[in-house]
């Protein structure tokens, strides 16, 4: 995995790791362009219900979509504290996230994002 300079010493960013994505499961989860739009929306807002992450009748195929992110990996689901029906899922903490004033980059090493 390449490392990324930051000029701004104020970012923010998860450990780096030596975990190894694999190109086929990262291009088949994002490739998808409602999954591609959930993973990138979790990276911006951070963890929330599915609910809060589509509106209207979309909500189950949302739902379906966060449970193929979830099993590639790049999803998790974890208990909401606030209101215990509805389950947080946010980005997996070994997914390359990092944040600057500028937006944020997650690089896979084979793929980067931008957002």
């Amino acid at each position: 995995m390449r490392a990324m300079a930051i000029d701004n010493p104020a970012a923010v960013s998860t450990p780096k790791t030596t975990h190894q994505w694999d190109e086929d499961t990262v291009f088949f989860a994002l490739g998808q362009p409602l999954r591609r739009r959930v993973f990138l929306k979790l990276a911006r807002v951070g963890p929330k219900p599915g609910s809060q992450l589509t509106s209207g009748p979309q909500l189950g195929t949302t739902l379906k979509q966060l449970a193929i992110l979830c099993k590639t990996g790049l999803v998790v689901k974890a208990p909401n504290p606030d209101d215990r029906r509805q389950p947080l899922y946010a980005l997996a903490p070994l997914v390359p996230l990092t944040r600057t004033e500028n937006g944020g980059v997650i690089d896979f090493g084979f793929c980067l994002l931008r957002f």
